[in-house]
Parts: C-alpha cells; sequence; structure tokens
C-alpha cells in the first residue's frame, strides 16, 4: 500500500522543501517558480511557451475531437491567458489537475468534479497544495480546529464537510468550479454561465453529449481493463449501455452484501441484462479488512479521517481488480436525474435545506453554508443552486472520501461522464424531467435500446415513494428525515 499510490501530487515554491513528502513521490517537475512532485503511476503532460507553461496531471481527453496526446501543447497554442485556459478546460474530460503558470504565477485547475481531490494551505509560511492533506498535516504539525472539528463530529463520519472545510483552518479543499491562485492562497469562483441556461429536451441534451462520453469511454478502453459495477438501477445500465456499444469485452460485476437473496433486484436484474447481451458479470464478496490494512491506510490518510465502510468496499474492489479501472456512474445520478433534490423549487435552495443533505447537525455547518451560497450569488453564476451543490459538495467533497481510499490503493476509479461540457448540458434539461431518468433513457435508447425492455429497479420503502411523489413532499421529507436521524446520531453519540 505504501508505494502502490496513483493520482498523488505535491507541489510548493522552489525554495521551500519539506523532507516528509510522501514515500510513493519519486518525480519531479517545475511549473513556473514552484516544484511539482508526484508518483510513478500517474502520467503528466506538459509544455511551455515563451513565459508560460501548463502540466496535466493525469488522464485528460478533449470530448469533442478524441485528442489525448499532447494535449498540453494543444492547450498552450489555442490560448492566451488563464480565463482562456479555464474555458478550454471545458473541453477535456478524463481525471486530471490542470497546472498553468504565467510570468511565474501559478494557478490549479482540477477537472469537473474534481476527482483527484486538490488540499492547499492558508495562512502557513510556506505554501502547499497536495493531493492528500495528511502531507500537509505530517509537514506542519498543525492541529485541528476547535470550531471545524465541531462540525465534524456533528454529523456521520461518511458524510461530507461544509462548502470548502476541514478540520484544520490551514487546510482548504479545492471545489469543483473553481481554480487555485497559489500566490494569493485562494480559490477563486469561475462561472459556467452567466446568463440562464435556454432549456433543452433530455433528448437533445443525450445526442449532444452521447458523443462526447464516447470520447471519454473510448480513451480509457484504450489503456485499461475496464470493469463495470452493475445493480438494478438507472446510472450503471447508462455506463454498461456505452461500453456494451463500443466493446464486445464488456466485464461487470456486483458486490453481494450480507442481506441479499439470490432472487434481490440488484443481483437478478444485472444477470437478466448481461445474459440479453451475452457479456461476463461476476459475483464478488466483500473483503475483511485486516488490521494491517488498517493501520497503513490511517497511516496514509489519518486515524478516523475516512468511512471505514468506503474502506471496506475499496479493498474489495482492489482485491478483485486491482491493476484494471473500474467506471462509476454516480456523476449521472446526481446530476442527471437529480437524485438529491428532484425538482424542489429553486427558492427554497437554503443553507437549512442543504444542511438536511450535507447530513450534519450543527448550527456552524448552516453559517458554512450561508458563505457558500453567498459565494455564489456575488459570482453571477445562474446554473441552479441544487446543480451545484451536487456537483461541489456531493461529488467534489463527499465523493473525495473514496477517490483518497482509492488513490492510496493504487485503484483507478474512473467516470465516463467527468467533463463540464458534458455536465453543463445536462443542467439544461428541466428538474422535472431529469428527475424521471429521461436523459437516462434517451441515452440508453441510442446506444442499446434493447436494455430499456428489463425494468428498472422498484422502490419498495413506502417513506421514499411518498417522499418522491411530489415537489412539497421531498422538500418536507427531507426535514422530516434530517430530524429523525439529528436525534438517533445525538443519542448514539452523546458521550463523544
Amino acid at each position: 500500500m505504501k508505494h502502490n499510490s496513483i493520482f498523488t501530487f505535491y507541489i510548493h515554491k522552489k525554495e521551500e522543501f519539506s523532507e516528509f513528502i510522501s514515500e510513493s513521490i519519486v518525480f519531479s517537475q517545475d511549473v513556473g517558480n514552484y516544484v511539482l512532485r508526484y508518483d510513478q503511476k500517474t502520467p503528466i503532460d506538459s509544455a511551455d511557451k515563451g513565459n508560460r507553461e501548463l502540466a496535466i496531471f493525469g488522464y485528460a481527453v478533449d470530448v469533442f475531437c478524441g485528442q489525448s496526446e499532447n494535449l498540453a501543447e494543444t492547450v498552450l497554442e489555442s490560448t492566451e491567458t488563464l480565463e482562456d485556459v479555464i474555458e478550454y478546460e471545458k473541453r477535456l474530460g478524463g481525471k486530471y489537475v490542470v497546472f498553468y503558470a504565467e510570468n511565474d504565477r501559478c494557478y490549479c485547475i482540477g477537472d469537473a468534479t474534481c476527482s483527484i481531490p486538490v488540499f492547499y494551505t492558508k495562512g502557513l509560511s510556506g505554501f502547499i497544495c497536495c493531493s492528500n492533506p495528511q502531507m500537509i498535516i505530517k509537514s506542519t504539525n498543525i492541529e485541528p480546529d476547535k470550531c471545524l472539528q465541531k462540525i465534524r463530529n456533528s454529523g456521520p463520519l461518511n458524510q461530507a464537510m461544509p462548502y470548502d472545510k476541514t478540520v484544520y483552518k490551514e487546510i482548504r479543499q479545492l471545489l469543483p468550479n473553481h481554480y487555485l491562485d497559489f500566490y494569493e492562497e485562494k480559490a477563486k469562483r469561475f462561472v459556467n454561465f452567466e446568463a440562464k441556461q435556454k432549456e433543452i429536451s433530455p433528448e437533445k441534451a443525450a445526442e449532444i453529449t452521447a458523443p462526447m462520453i464516447e470520447k471519454i469511454a473510448s480513451f480509457y478502453l484504450s489503456k485499461f481493463k475496464i470493469y463495470c459495477p452493475l445493480t438494478s438501477g438507472r446510472d450503471s445500465r447508462v455506463v454498461y449501455a456505452f461500453l456494451k456499444s463500443m466493446t464486445n469485452e464488456v466485464n461487470s460485476y456486483t458486490i453481494w452484501h450480507d442481506r441479499f437473496k439470490n432472487d434481490d433486484q440488484d443481483w437478478e436484474v444485472p444477470l437478466r441484462l448481461t445474459e440479453l447481451c451475452g457479456t461476463r458479470h461476476e459475483r464478488i464478496y466483500k473483503e475483511t479488512v485486516t488490521e494491517e490494512m488498517k493501520a497503513n491506510m490511517d497511516n496514509a490518510l489519518g486515524e478516523n479521517a475516512y468511512p471505514p465502510d468506503a474502506f471496506t468496499l475499496a479493498v474489495t474492489v482492489n482485491k478483485n481488480y486491482g491493476g484494471c479501472a473500474t467506471v462509476e456512474g454516480d456523476i449521472i445520478g446526481q446530476v442527471g436525474k437529480c437524485s438529491l433534490h428532484r425538482n424542489i423549487p429553486c427558492f427554497l435552495a437554503t443553507p437549512a435545506y442543504f444542511r438536511c443533505k450535507l447530513h450534519n447537525y450543527s448550527n456552524e455547518a448552516k453559517d458554512e453554508l450561508k458563505e457558500w451560497l453567498k459565494e455564489i450569488k456575488v459570482s453571477g453564476e445562474k446554473v441552479n443552486t441544487f446543480d451545484l451543490f451536487s456537483v461541489e459538495n456531493r461529488l467534489g467533497v463527499w465523493a473525495s472520501h473514496t477517490h483518497l481510499i482509492r488513490n492510496v490503493l493504487g485503484q483507478l476509479y474512473l467516470n465516463i461522464f467527468n467533463s463540464r461540457s458534458i455536465i453543463y448540458t445536462w443542467t439544461a434539461v428541466d428538474r422535472a424531467k431529469r428527475m424521471k431518468s429521461q436523459i437516462h433513457i434517451a441515452l440508453i435508447r441510442l446506444k442499446a435500446p434493447e436494455l430499456l425492455g428489463v425494468p428498472f429497479e422498484a422502490e419498495k420503502k413506502s417513506f421514499v415513494v411518498l417522499a418522491k411523489s411530489s415537489a412539497p413532499a421531498f422538500y418536507f421529507g427531507s426535514f422530516a428525515k434530517y430530524y429523525i436521524q439529528k436525534r438517533a446520531f445525538q443519542k448514539n453519540n452523546k458521550h463523544s
């Protein structure tokens, strides 16, 4: 585990160097007045032109033309300013971080969902930007902030912190739709749309984005053996549809949970789909996490700094498919069908509501969400706030738990929808249509219409069925669930 990490980097000023970085970091490269140090498994593409330099760390492809080689040079040749680079990055898809230097001033831009987590220091004597906050913690010996620790302790460990906060006031997390200015030690929001998006149909959105998704999928298929997790749900079926339309060698799997029976829909439906298409499907069982595994992950990420369930799932996938890549469908779930907010009216996008979705029970978390909403309002961004929360908090912060764990394990964890051009085409579709999975259905109809002959999962919980029956029911149901869970959480953690 110690030397297997992927998507691991650490960048600092040339004249400042910390003895501690990471055992997995072995290469280095200059970017402006900074040194980028990174692991031996992750590719990097770089170019320079006069007083400008650019490096793409990770896997990136142009979703319009399919170019993946010498992308850094193309970006530099096609742009003149930081603003141009940010706009050009919208063309890219994959899993990457862009580092850009202009007149020795350095910047960092994550991919559409910051799927390689980026953390940076604020207020310390030497500026550090890296892929794992533990690298900063070990090199500076900083201590958790009491107020921020209270927020962390006021919700389950498998849920996200609000806004860009960590439990350390000196460490922030870079959110999607932001770039990092190294000189100012500050993340700045960029705007996707300054005017309200013109509404398009789900079918039109599918028509526009299907070729882009194919570019990312084709790029990954050319580099890795791909395994696709498959359930009875809609998200994984879209992934499966694209892979099936592009290769005869589709490999899928279902993680078997203790509650499952052979006729459970999350097992029975994948079997029907793969039998229909004649592709290979596997059942894999949860692995047992040993004390040694836990000790190694504690050393890499910190004790009580990651969710045990996410670690167990990551170990399970890595045990079965280490050396291969898994392709997930979470982006199309969060944005493509608005799973977190459905069609709640925009005037109800309040700090109180978002605290429900954050699953945090402190007033301090609500205060941080107020600041996040204020930042959006000041920026002039016209993408609706519900979608921004899904992208920035759910995909950017909450999902980073899984990305961090799998990066440490060296497990390739990819997504064929990870591009701003894809995501912000889908946000132009009315949420009332998205929540009915109309984008999903349109994409499947384009790529593998026979898959629509197998029913999607049926919701069995009466509370969930009732909550999804209307926007008001979902809104008030979110608060009801929040206060029920708050009471249970506080009862179980009253002595902690």
